[in-house]
């Protein structure tokens, strides 16, 4: 029988179009312009990960500083809500019986929150953040400890996921990836890694039947 992962920012939960206002906000407050550009490349990756990616092409900014800032702007304007469809897919597995992770690389503190703030913790046998791997997404680390934490092998996983570095860590774990795209199109090499590509996670049980 297949399990099933999600990744949750831009996938499960509508977070990541709050993040590129919020970005070029706190970018802006040390005299930087588009820093909310780069949300598109950061995708999926965990703190670690897109840390490093805005000190190599922001020297200049503070970093703590600039973390603050954002924070703030989304806790002040910020709203979380589930993606297109993603209620009924989970109340759909769950009745199902099927086993079902979370890999965000948001850190664990945040990605809780989110779900008690929904109500819908009890959706997932497993959780796994951001900060509870060495290795952010796209390495296969996070989907290979959700897998684990769930007793399943990564040839019966199914991914959920809406950004390239999240679909080649799935990929890199072994597991099928369908791809939803949010806030960035898939390109043609992304494509081709796909088990399937979606529009929202509506027309997910069609696909889903004919696994699960």
């Amino acid at each position: 029988m297949h399990s099933v992962i999600f990744d949750m920012d831009g996938t499960l939960l509508d977070t990541q179009r709050i993040c590129i206002p919020a970005w070029e906000y706190a970018g802006r407050l040390q005299g930087i312009n588009g820093m909310g550009g780069c949300i598109e490349k950061v995708c999926g990756m965990n703190e670690a990960g897109w840390t490093a990616h805005i000190i190599d092409n922001y020297p200049t900014l503070n970093v703590p500083k600039f973390k603050e800032d954002y924070r703030g702007y989304i806790k002040q304007n910020g709203t979380i809500k589930f993606m297109p469809g993603a209620e009924k897919l989970m109340q759909f597995l769950k009745e199902k019986g099927i086993k079902v992770a979370l890999a965000s690389g948001t850190r664990k503190a945040t990605v809780l929150s989110h779900l008690k703030k929904l109500n819908c913790e009890d959706y997932f046998d497993a959780i796994v953040g951001g900060d509870e791997i060495k290795n952010g997404k796209p390495a296969p680390d996070i989907f290979l400890k959700a897998a684990a934490l769930i007793g399943a092998k990564p040839e019966e996983c199914i991914v959920f996921e809406d950004s390239a570095n999240g679909i080649r860590s799935a990929v890199n774990a072994g597991m099928k990836c369908i791809g939803i795209p949010d806030v960035a199109k898939f390109t043609e090499e992304i494509k081709d890694l796909l088990f399937a590509e979606l529009n929202n996670l509506s027309e997910a049980t069609e696909v889903l039947n004919k696994y699960l």
